[in-house]
């Protein structure tokens, strides 16, 4: 099983000029290093691994909105075209074999033509763990993982295996706080105990794990020098750390079954944590009304289940995955009020040839707090394996999405409609 880790280390440049000239040179010298010391371990013993993958993008967008206001007799449309090249996401993995039983790996991610210079894009660093196994039926890893929830959490950083350009929403990195991707899924975890067990003709996986609370309770350096953070300022010297008790962490885990020749794959999924509604920035005003906004705690219980399935019989494959997001709050069901988030996706393919793989996907989510707001999205695409390291991808995306905002808002009430086109042509490349 692949389990990898997200925390996101954004890299935050300095104020002074000094500093900024220093980020990129410091950054390129870290890389060289570690190209040479990867070439005089593969001389000497091969222990240290360094390999990659990158994803080169053209896109073309046509947006376009509606906004109606039933009391005001307001009606406004507006639209948009634009075009882009782009290198969405490249990511350099570093793999040491540290004994037959200790694996140690790294991945350092590059997103939308990163420049520290020109402040484009981000670097993150989104797995660092080791991983002890001891027999298939027991792996203990720490450090930085993405955490073992359906199936696409563990794979998503993997592009240069997936048919699509664009993942589903709420596994694409580049619009993970536009579709406040942490309410669904576990971002990160820190110690995760997994393994599978033969089960007649299939195997039972099985998958437990913990970590920090989610990402805006981690306290973050300040402008000013000291440190930002929504718990307690008194103590904390420290960014990057998690200042919340005990209940607050990330507790999960996934059960599943797997066929032995991998043509069945089903599982389900469970985590536990809290959504800290302090952070306006993390849940916007906007996504959520006021009654239930004034039903929820500063920090609110949340439970995230989750489904998965996958099929394939000869060139035709079918996967889906469901998450219902709940929130354990008493006056809201005292209230009889549902504070709850959805999202569903399901994808068809057939491998036409062996190089090339045509595919059909919807998606559908409420992604909003008491609102009458959801979307949906409809995409079909190809992908052309050029050679064992090298893929041709085309995809059509149709983004549609209604909003009704909150009827108790300061603001006259309206609905809007967006819908937007995007026809993407790109190259995944094995590096």
């Amino acid at each position: 099983m692949i389990v990898s880790f997200q925390a996101t280390i954004r890299i935050r440049e300095s104020a002074c000029g000094f500093g900024r000239a220093l980020l990129v040179p410091s950054v390129a010298a870290l890389l060289l290093l570690l190209l040479h010391a990867d070439v005089l371990h593969a001389q000497e013993s091969d222990e240290l691994q360094l390999f990659g993958s990158m994803q080169t993008i053209f896109f073309h967008q046509d947006s376009r909105m509606t906004i109606d206001s039933p009391t005001e007799n307001i009606h406004f449309t507006g639209s948009e075209s634009r075009s882009t090249f782009a290198l969405q996401q490249m990511d350099l993995f570093f793999r040491k074999e540290m004994s037959d039983n200790f694996t140690a790996f790294v991945d350092l991610e590059f997103q939308l033509n990163y420049s520290s210079e020109k402040h484009w894009g981000s670097l993150s660093l989104q797995e660092a763990w080791m991983n002890y196994h001891v027999s298939d039926a027991l792996n203990i890893k720490t450090g930085l993982l993405y955490p073992a929830f359906n199936q696409l959490n563990e794979i998503k950083n993997r592009l240069a295996l997936q048919p699509y350009l664009f993942r589903p929403l709420i596994y694409e990195r580049l619009l993970s706080s536009k579709f406040l991707a942490e309410d669904f899924i576990p971002e990160h975890a820190f110690i995760q105990i997994s393994g599978m067990v033969p089960f007649g003709d299939f195997f039972a996986e099985y998958a437990v794990y913990t970590g920090n609370a989610e990402s805006s309770y981690i306290t973050q350096s300040a402008p000013s020098g000291g440190i930002d953070t929504d718990v307690n300022e008194n103590f904390e010297f420290l960014s990057g750390v998690d200042p919340t008790a005990i209940k607050f962490k990330l507790f999960g885990g996934r059960i599943g079954l797997q066929s032995r020749n991998e043509q069945l794959k089903c599982g389900l999924s469970v985590t536990h944590d809290y959504n800290n509604l302090r952070d306006s920035s993390a849940t916007p005003i906007h996504l959520v009304t006021s009654e239930a906004r004034s039903l929820f705690d500063k920090d609110a219980s949340r439970w995230r289940f989750g489904a998965d399935f996958s099929y394939r019989l000869g060139p035709a494959f079918i996967d889906a995955e469901m998450i219902q997001v709940l929130y354990d709050s008493k006056r809201a069901a005292e209230q009889k009020f549902e504070l709850e988030q959805s999202f569903l996706h399901t994808m068809v393919g057939y491998d036409i040839a062996y190089p090339l793989t045509v595919y059909g996907s919807l998606q559908w989510s409420d992604y909003t707090f008491g609102l009458d707001a959801d979307y949906f999205v409809y995409s079909a695409g190809a992908a052309y394996r050029i050679n064992s390291d090298i893929g041709a991808k085309a995809q059509v995306i149709v983004y549609e999405e209604t909003y009704k905002n909150d009827p108790q808002a300061l603001t006259i009430p309206y609905n809007q409609k967006v819908t937007i086109t995007f026809f993407f042509l790109g190259f995944s490349v094995l590096l």
